[in-house]
């Protein structure tokens, strides 16, 4: 007889979280819009997190070791956590941490975050929590390549190149918590 692995991961229901089906799918651009249209009536938290592990300039660096960084961006330009910032978000972290020190990055990042609603981008959070809303990117007529994520049971949105196939009014919050509205 086989056991049920327990989920061992952590609630999160104020954090909406994106992943894709790889580059270019349109992740940042649902991430900005979801900020875009949520930031008019509630603070929101910008979140990226890579397992890519960039130079940085060190004037925004929170938290640093060999296996994990913590940005507070704060920069204007082209990079994906800085149009988090454009699009609306009241803060924005980056995180670059390596797969198995994700947890430990997530863990120290909690003591900057504030207790307002958290629009995140990243293809390995939703191992270690529960978001309140995941969302899977995928551009139409792709074969799925990270298969991985759809165990989680995002809702997908489809990239046809022009548009993504969402009604960014469906996304609710209440009392802190991402729902969607049928």
């Amino acid at each position: 007889m086989t056991q049920v692995q327990k989920d061992t991961r952590i609630d999160y229901p104020n954090l909406l979280l994106i992943a894709g089906n790889g580059r270019n799918v349109g992740k940042t651009y649902f991430a900005c819009r979801v900020i875009e249209s949520l930031s008019e009536h509630t603070p929101i938290t910008g979140l990226k997190i890579t397992s890519h592990i960039h130079e940085n300039n060190g004037n925004d660096v929170l938290e640093k070791d060999k296996h994990f960084v913590i940005l507070q961006e704060r920069q204007i330009t082209g990079k994906d956590s800085s149009l988090m910032l454009q699009a609306g978000a009241e803060q924005v972290f980056f995180v670059m941490a390596e797969p198995e020190y994700l947890p430990e990055a997530f863990e120290k990042l909690l003591a900057y975050l504030p207790d307002t609603p958290i629009v995140c981008e990243s293809g390995g959070l939703h191992e270690i929590i529960n978001p309140g809303l995941f969302f899977f990117i995928q551009s139409t007529g792709t074969v799925v390549r990270k298969p991985h994520h759809l165990i989680h049971n995002p809702t997908i949105v489809q990239n046809d190149g022009e548009n993504l196939t969402f009604d960014y009014t469906k996304i609710q919050l209440i009392n802190n918590k991402f729902s969607l509205n049928s």
